[in-house]
């Protein structure tokens, strides 16, 4: 009881604290509690905070939407810098916050807009700043969602694939563009992507026709090396196989990606060609700021490296003439090979430059095909093809993306620019005599052809450029323009002229007067603005379709749907939107003023039914009964073990002195008539003889019933059981046994079939006579209850009278009212002794015999009851008392008068 006590005490104690928390602004606090997540919570001490700038110590607010800073003694707490929309009104329910993209929120009833943002209704109506309850916006409003918010501080203003949003590093604002969109402006189509939609290019082409203009055909192959088996240049053989292009090699160490590194002697230009390192170099690098000019970066044998730019390898001993070299051994020049010009030593491999036709090929003079120019590898461990390059007297690996190139009518004035591929590797195309990736203006690949390495061809004369066809124009020659593949003189709506083409206007433009510029605008960005088409005019202004441009708001709003006073979507700091109209907050807010940055009171972002009380107060009422009851219970439970504590022990302290007492005192009882028994019937004595004692002939039995009921408070209820079993047969209905507890206590005498004869008369003949003593083993005695007859159901014959005497049996007698000497009339309808009851002498029913009326049977059973009462009184005495003398007990009662 103590712990269930001091639960509960405790439990009102933290509600009560709970109910004492507050709400509060810079100024004031309101009693309340409030589950906005617009405001901070201090815990400490249980306040909802504003935002604002709070001068104490003892606050230590926290949020997840509000930007919060602390110092020593102060706490400021900033409004969000994001969106955020509410499923209730006054900020209140599950929130949705803004994504940094499109945003829409079903079945909203409140929003935060912070400053410079503004929100998008289904319709294309704009709302600015806080809308604390829907229901208040002007009617044609109320019931349209909320479809996208944004910034409006982005400059230029985004396109429709672009959202102006803040960085999160920064407080700069850009605009976030779609998927396949780029600019600053998100107005252009990202690499790879085409048409007025931006949309992706072909899965199984590498190149094609992109850009707002394009029309996302294949412009190349549609796989490349690079991506079947990272080849950069060569041909895959398999998935992890490539051949190199000549000039190229693998080098796992340096990078993954195969035949990516130029093979020795040879450095990499800026176009991604193999070239030749100078003579005497034993490597070399493209010198930086150039496309093609080596510089050395080691030497060969008796070679250093010059301080010149480009740096080159040069002789540091002796001074010799062409054709010969400096020996340090004979300290004389030597002739050179006749391969070399100059050389460091009389070997092929020493040679500082070739002797003419010889060029130079990984530090050796070979020959090369005078008709094609195609250098002569036999004599080197180098594969693929290489061609001349007179220029440097060097033979070079063919151009990017050819696996085989020559120079057509090879002659001492063509240089190696003049080379052509005639097959490339796997990811180029084949345009006039170079590797391409995409055909270049006034070429066009064949449709079907990028599978197989095609080969770009020229398009038709009426074209500038073409697609697809020779005819299929993509420009035209002027003053003609290029639309849908055919050239035209007027360019349609939604498009305008550039270089020979129709090209689109700008994203949201409905007409333009150039790629930049809009001069219509369609009804979804309805506002034009410095050439571009945008959904909103500025915060006090609102569209008029009527004269298409934006117009002024009634002073009274902030922001506005229309011109009407009634047409307001937000109101000053100091003002509530009610209906469309703003009105004074000094009326509507009262004590708490207004909850500036949110439009509206600081007592509407308390609960108005705090269900949080009601509930603690209810669980309170529970365990205090809950808890009282329990008392209870545990009190009875006390009490009734005092009680059998207290019984056994008076049946500790009985003893056989206060046993023989008592039967003293029942015994006197009886004897001064308290339990005497009357054995005339009512209608057998007179009446006379009925009141002899000055009594009426009911006083001693209603006195002796009530004795028994006080003495055994059982009996009251046989009595009631009897009253109603005699109410039953008055009415020819079975008694419900089960209900009158026959089974529970002593039933009624059953019906016995009578052992008697009967003549016609009605004597009876054999009648047997039964003692008391054997009463309890017949068949028809109280002691044998489960015996049951179905004529119980009926009721009772009026039953014959017989005559009792000591002597002799019964007899039977005419008269019920006879009397004789020494003899005493019984009937089966006047009360009897126990002994005479338990004779069972009740004989079975005659036809014809004429039924009791119903007082008759009541009196019947109540004697019956009686008698069944003495009875039960001391077969419990017997139980109690075993060691009773039960035959001296007889002969003392037979002496005292008992019948």
């Amino acid at each position: 009881m103590t712990i269930l006590f001091s639960s509960t005490i405790a439990f009102v104690l933290s509600s009560t604290v709970s109910w004492a928390s507050q709400v509060c602004s810079i100024d004031t606090c309101l009693k309340g509690e409030s589950s906005s997540p617009l405001l901070a919570f201090d815990h400490s001490n249980s306040k909802y905070l504003l935002p604002g700038t709070y001068t104490s110590s003892n606050l230590t607010p926290s949020s997840s939407l509000l930007n919060i800073t602390h110092a020593s003694d102060t706490s400021v707490i900033s409004l969000p810098s994001s969106p955020i929309g509410f499923t209730n009104v006054h900020y209140d329910g599950p929130e949705t916050i803004w994504d940094n993209g499109s945003w829409s929120t079903d079945h909203w009833k409140s929003v935060y807009l912070p400053s410079s943002w503004y929100g998008i209704l289904e319709n294309g109506i704009v709302i600015w700043g806080a809308v604390p309850d829907k229901n208040q916006l002007p009617n044609e409003l109320i019931g349209l969602n909320l479809m996208k918010a944004a910034s409006s501080s982005c400059n230029p203003t985004c396109s429709s694939h672009g959202t102006c949003i803040s960085s999160n590093l920064t407080t700069e604002v850009t605009c976030q563009c779609s998927v396949g969109w780029t600019g600053t402006s998100c107005d252009q189509c990202a690499e790879g992507y085409w048409g007025s939609s931006c949309s992706p290019g072909p899965s199984n082409c590498t190149i094609w026709d992109d850009g707002l203009s394009g029309t996302g055909a294949c412009l190349g192959t549609s796989t490349s090396s690079l991506s079947s088996c990272s080849c950069a240049h060569g041909t895959c053989t398999s998935s992890s196989e490539c051949v190199c292009s000549a000039g190229w090699k693998n080098n796992s160490t340096q990078s993954s990606v195969l035949c990516d590194i130029c093979v020795e002697g040879f450095f990499e230009d800026s176009e991604e060609n193999c070239l030749a390192c100078p003579l005497g170099c034993g490597s070399c690098t493209l010198q930086s700021g150039t496309n093609s000019t080596a510089t050395c970066t080691s030497c060969s044998a008796n070679l250093s490296l010059s301080d010149t730019s480009p740096a080159t390898c040069i002789a540091t001993k002796g001074s010799c003439v062409d054709g010969t070299f400096y020996d340090e051994s004979s300290s004389s020049c030597m002739s050179c090979s006749p391969a070399c010009s100059t050389c460091t030593g009389p070997s092929t491999s020493e040679c500082l430059s070739c002797a003419t036709p010889r060029v130079n090929l990984q530090g050796s003079c070979v020959y090369y095909d005078a008709s094609t120019g195609v250098c002569d590898t036999l004599l080197s461990a180098l594969t693929g093809v290489y061609v001349v390059n007179l220029e440097k007297s060097e033979c070079d690996a063919c151009p990017l993306g050819c696996l085989e190139c020559h120079i057509p009518s090879f002659s001492n004035v063509k240089g190696y620019n003049t080379s052509q591929c005639s097959s490339c590797q796997e990811g180029y195309l084949l345009e006039d005599g170079q590797c391409i990736k995409k055909c270049n203006t006034g070429w066009y690949l064949p449709e079907g052809s990028a599978g197989k390495n095609g080969t770009c061809e020229r398009c038709d004369s009426t074209c500038s450029t073409c697609l697809s066809a020779s005819t299929t124009c993509t420009s035209c020659p002027s003053p003609l323009f290029a639309f849908g593949g055919t050239c035209i003189s007027t360019c349609p709506d939604s498009t305008t002229p550039l270089n020979g083409t129709c090209v689109p206007c700008p994203p949201d433009c409905q007409f333009c007067s150039s790629p930049t510029a809009c001069t219509v605008c369609p009804t979804s960005r309805p506002v034009l603005k410095d050439g571009r088409c945008i959904e909103y005019c500025p915060k006090d202004e609102y569209f008029d379709s009527s004269v298409k441009r934006c117009q002024a708001c009634d002073w009274r709003c902030s922001s506005c749907a229309n011109k009407d006073p009634e047409g307001c979507t937000s109101c000053q700091d100091g003002y509530i939107l009610r209906e469309g109209q703003c009105t004074s907050s000094v009326d509507s807010c009262g004590k708490g003023g207004f909850a500036n940055g949110y439009g509206n009171c600081l007592s509407d972002f308390i609960k108005k039914t705090n269900h949080k009380k009601y509930y603690s107060l209810f669980a309170v009422i529970v365990l205090i009964l809950g808890g009282g009851g329990i008392g209870f219970w545990l009190y009875v439970r006390r009490e009734r073990k005092k009680t059998r504590q207290a019984t056994r022990d008076f049946g500790d302290k009985l003893d056989d002195h206060t046993v023989q007492e008592r039967l003293r005192t029942l015994r006197l009882e009886r004897v001064l008539g308290l339990e005497r028994v009357h054995t005339y019937s009512p209608n057998a004595a007179p009446a006379s003889s009925r009141t002899q004692s000055g009594l009426g002939d009911g006083y001693e039995e209603k006195r002796s019933k009530r004795f028994k009921e006080l003495l055994l408070p059982s009996r009251r209820k046989k009595r009631d059981d009897s009253e109603m079993e005699m109410e039953m047969k008055s009415t020819n209905f079975a008694p419900d046994f089960d209900k009158m507890s026959y089974r529970s206590s002593q039933p009624p005498p059953p019906y016995i079939p009578s052992e008697f004869e009967h003549t016609s008369s009605g004597d009876l003949k054999n009648a047997p006579s039964y003692s008391s003593s054997d009463s309890r083993s017949h068949p028809g005695s109280v002691s044998n209850p489960d015996r049951r007859d179905s004529l119980d159901s009926i009721p009772t014959p009026t039953l014959p009278s017989f005559v009792y005497s000591s002597k002799t049996s019964l007899k039977p007698v005419t008269k019920p009212n006879d009397t004789r000497s020494g003899t005493k009339v019984l009937s089966m309808s006047s009360p009897i002794s126990p002994q005479t009851q338990m004779t069972s002498l009740m004989p079975p029913p005659r036809p014809g015999m004429i039924r009791t009326n119903t007082q008759d049977k009541e009196k019947e059973v109540d004697r019956r009851g009686d008698d069944h009462g003495d009875w039960e009184m001391e077969r419990r005495l017997r139980e109690l008392w075993p060691n009773l003398d039960k035959e001296n007990e007889k002969e003392k009662r037979k002496a005292q008068g008992w019948i």
